[in-house]
């Protein structure tokens, strides 16, 4: 008698290799993104940090090692670490008052590579002028220390952004992570920068990682008076939208606040990624609704599978960097404070995005509703390399340097109703 039994399915034996969009992830020189993201200038250093004349630091951008430093004279600079005479590295460099000396024979350089003295040369190198150490441009704004690593021909204007413009009398930029191993050249992380920015689009983690699976990890819950059902994950889906704006993505999270009054107000929490790697990021704690939006922060590339986290805050508030720093708490613990079980109890961003793996595997997800964000920015960056590739200028190059780039980040008022009305909120102001 033979006898049939029932064959599972859905099992992990024979699945395809799992693979990712080698064209959105790579970010070396001659990769299609690393070519795009090579046209935009870059943070590198926090400027309040990098000391005239101390010692060069070491880092790492879109593939290509670099030291950066800050001379006698005050100037910023960006060269390849290799040095261009014998290959010594100038991370072991002396800085000195017009630019930074190889440890190994000596030569000298200023800030846009010049060989400007060779120590053990008659006459200090006669042929100084041929020797060029490979170096980039480089721009301060906004606290920060940029770099242009792409085709010197085609070097745009640093863009500006409204969120920071104009900073009052009482205001200053705040750029520095107040951490040692972060405090000059951003905060690292070992897995791809698209991670991080692809998580800037996706506000339903927030909704379940930061406030259901791990507990209210936000900061100062309730200061503004957010509602109880602000991440109701049995909600989130249909108060969620996301569009496409002038300068990336944008999604606007909407939540209705009823006052003493009885009157209810309808809010939008909106968060936009401006191309190719910003997004600026509201208050979760301390809130003002339709004030103007304070801070950006940057994602850049280190390599494929490592990058590096940059912020600005125009704020008149020292504690707003603190909040922004130290905003996701588990049981008023930081991050590196929890134990190794504390973590897989009350995982937070590093532990889900670390997780996706140096580079996540394109191949292995299965998208839903909750990821347009996620697939709108992701079309819009292979977008960007396309154009590149086809001689264009991509999406946010400045040309004219009085454009001011308008940042639709914040807490916006959507519109107000009496109580107990179920009509739609009459709109005061638009997001």
């Amino acid at each position: 008698m033979t006898t049939t039994s029932e064959i599972d399915t859905g099992t992990a034996y024979g699945r395809p290799k799992p693979s990712y969009n080698a064209r959105l992830r790579e970010v070396g020189p001659g990769t299609p993104m690393g070519e795009a993201l090579r046209r935009y200038w870059h943070p590198v250093a926090s400027s309040e940090t990098l000391v005239a004349g101390a010692l060069p630091q070491k880092t790492r951008v879109l593939g290509e090692d670099l030291v950066v430093f800050r001379d006698g004279q005050g100037r910023p600079g960006v060269v390849i670490e290799r040095c261009t005479h014998r290959g010594a590295s100038l991370y072991y460099g002396r800085v000195e008052e017009d630019g930074i000396r190889c440890c190994y024979h000596g030569w000298k350089f200023d800030v846009e590579g010049r060989c400007i003295e060779q120590a053990c040369e008659p006459a200090l190198g006669r042929r100084r002028d041929a020797a060029r150490q490979p170096w980039y441009p480089v721009q301060e704004r906004y606290g920060l220390v940029f770099v242009y690593m792409g085709p010197p021909e085609l070097k745009p204007e640093l863009p500006r952004y409204d969120a920071l413009e104009d900073p009052a009398e009482d205001e200053k930029y705040f750029a520095a992570w107040p951490v040692p191993h972060a405090a000059v050249l951003g905060m690292p992380a070992d897995f791809s920068w698209l991670n991080i920015y692809e998580n800037s689009a996706d506000p339903t983690h927030v909704t379940w990682l930061h406030s259901t699976h791990s507990g209210y990890q936000m900061l100062g819950a309730g200061t503004f008076g957010y509602p109880e059902n602000f991440f109701d994950p049995a909600t989130i889906a249909e108060r969620l939208t996301y569009e496409r704006t002038d300068h990336g993505v944008k999604y606007t999270q909407r939540f209705e606040v009823e006052g003493e009054d009885g009157e209810v107000t309808e809010y939008g929490f909106a968060v936009e990624q401006h191309l190719p790697n910003v997004f600026g990021l509201p208050d979760y704690v301390k809130v003002t609704p339709d004030a103007r939006p304070d801070q950006l922060l940057w994602v850049v590339p280190s390599d494929d599978t490592s990058h590096r986290l940059f912020f600005s805050i125009r704020t008149n508030d020292p504690e707003r960097m603190v909040r922004f720093v130290i905003g996701i708490t588990q049981n008023g613990k930081q991050n590196h404070e929890l134990t190794d079980e504390e973590h897989q109890k009350f995982p937070g961003d590093t532990e889900a995005q670390g997780s996706q793996g140096a580079i996540t595997l394109d191949s292995e997800e299965t998208l839903a509703t909750g990821d347009r964000g996620v697939v709108m920015l992701r079309r819009m960056l292979l977008t960007m390399a396309d154009d590149v590739e086809a001689g264009r200028d991509p999406i946010n190059i400045i040309r004219d340097a009085s454009e001011v780039h308008h940042t639709q980040s914040g807490l916006f008022t959507i519109g107000k109703r009496p109580a107990n009305d179920g009509a739609d909120a009459t709109a005061t102001a638009g997001i």
